[in-house]
């Protein structure tokens, strides 16, 4: 059987995750607004994923995570117009009254392997 593992995206991938606890009641409405931000990561260069996960426990938390080919790929995404849109939205305006808790974590990418 032919192995798809890989591991070798070079040795600069960067990689961001949040993690945002929802106040009681507001899980769906985060995780949609969550889903509708990732789709300014559509085509973004250097962008190698995209996750979006919801917690089984109750509280719901909602966690994004993007792996980049390099953090300076990562940073002109975030220096772009439509992320400054996103920003000054009522969606986002909206997820900061609706959290409880944010984490955010930016690392260097050490290993893994997807098929």
């Amino acid at each position: 059987m032919e192995s798809h593992e890989t591991n070798d995206h070079g040795s600069n991938v960067f990689v961001f995750t949040e993690t945002i606890t929802p106040v009681e009641g507001r899980a769906d409405d985060v995780l949609a607004i969550s889903l509708k931000s990732g789709e300014l990561l559509r085509g973004q260069p250097g962008l190698i994923q995209y996750m979006v996960a919801k917690s089984e426990k109750s509280d719901g938390r909602v966690s994004t995570t993007t792996i980049w080919a390099k953090k300076t790929d990562f940073q002109n995404f975030m220096q772009t117009d439509a992320v400054a849109a996103l920003l000054k939205s009522v969606d986002m305006a909206n997820v900061k009254t609706w959290m409880s808790d944010y984490n955010a974590s930016m690392s260097s990418y050490v290993d893994g392997w997807h098929p």
